[in-house]
């Protein structure tokens, strides 16, 4: 694995200096900045995609559009945990603002990734992100639900592991069983992100018809939300599967044996990209930095989690190349929580 640093994770690391806090520096003009940037290139990706330009100019944009989906997302992300902008207020409206592209209701994911995933990273049966099947479970599983980890622990499953374990269910609607018991908490989020769902599909149909007259209402949603929104779920499924699977990461299915070993710094990969191509996506890569300190803003990551490997704090590193990607795929089919590792379907350590 190229520039990987490994050791046994053996107790809670804390960070080099808690009291060192420019990181946490949260400032308005650059969270607004890049909040206001990101929104005016997704509506002219947008605009694109829908102009009468040629079906290949159209695609083209639409992919640019589900990209800025994606980076809508980080910052909304971001916001949600209070850490894009000073005001919590404002970073509580920021994220639902920043959610509506990719249909998102605030509480559901503050409710799933705060409470389960941060609090509990790693844990089965809390944490939810990319979970691995042990051997018995796969066994246990019908012959479709192993067709579909199969596919899951392959080189595509991220095109569709975020539609089928996390939206709708779990990010539209609160139908999930960690949040269904508490509907109507989660309902003013969840009616704003199903109000900027039809918003958004109405919008793009008018748009639509507008600028491209001679277009079909079901091609303009084809071309312009479809294909834009099947984008930005690969890159919600790729990324997460990037931040939180590795062979030298542990899974856990004991509370304490958890509490024990359990490491901030162990739970995620720093994922070092090749091309510094989209800053906020290269920032936000920087996932161990991100678990080690949730309030730091994406702006800062980088900086952060240079601290963190200057201070000699063990964790997993590695720049993302097709074959870093292969080895992590080829290794991580299934986990054994006895022997605490990864194996292959058949069981065999891998």
């Amino acid at each position: 694995m190229t520039a990987l640093s490994v050791k046994p994770f053996l107790s809670r690391e804390r960070w080099p200096d808690p009291d060192k806090a420019q990181y946490d520096v949260r400032s308005t003009r650059t969270g607004l900045l890049l909040f206001a940037s990101h929104y005016v290139i997704y509506f002219l990706t947008l605009a694109g995609a829908l102009m009468p330009l040629g079906l290949a100019i159209n695609l083209l944009c639409a992919l640019g559009n589900g990209v800025f989906i994606a980076l809508l997302f980080i910052l909304g992300h971001d916001a949600a945990h209070g850490s894009l902008v000073p005001s919590q207020s404002l970073n509580r409206w920021l994220a639902r603002l920043a959610f509506v592209p990719c249909a998102h209701a605030t509480s559901l994911w503050r409710t799933i990734h705060h409470h389960g995933h941060h609090a509990r990273t790693n844990l089965k049966g809390c944490d939810t992100v990319w979970a691995p099947m042990s051997k018995a479970e796969y066994d246990a599983a019908t012959k479709p639900r192993q067709w579909l980890e199969r596919i899951y622990r392959g080189p595509f499953g991220p095109l569709i592991y975020y539609y089928c374990e996390f939206w709708p269910h779990r990010m539209l609607l609160p139908l999930a069983p960690e949040v269904n018991k508490h509907w109507k908490r989660h309902l003013p989020d969840c009616l704003f992100a199903l109000s900027g769902l039809c918003l958004t599909l109405g919008g793009i149909v008018a748009a639509g018809h507008l600028l491209s007259p001679d277009r079909s209402s079901w091609l303009t949603l084809l071309i312009a939300w479809v294909f834009p929104f099947a984008i930005w779920n690969y890159l919600m499924g790729f990324t997460t599967y990037l931040n939180h699977t590795h062979p030298a990461i542990m899974w856990f299915d004991d509370a304490q044996l958890w509490k024990r070993l359990q490491n901030g710094a162990a739970d995620t990969a720093f994922v070092r990209m090749p091309i510094n191509l989209i800053p906020v996506y290269t920032q936000v890569m920087a996932h161990t930095a991100h678990h080690m300190q949730t309030t730091t803003p994406v702006y800062h990551l980088l900086e952060a989690q240079k601290e963190l490997a200057e201070a000699g704090i063990p964790h997993v590193s590695y720049t993302l190349t097709f074959s870093a990607y292969r080895k992590i795929y080829r290794a991580c089919k299934l986990f054994d929580f006895d022997r605490m590792c990864w194996t292959d379907f058949d069981g065999t350590p891998t």
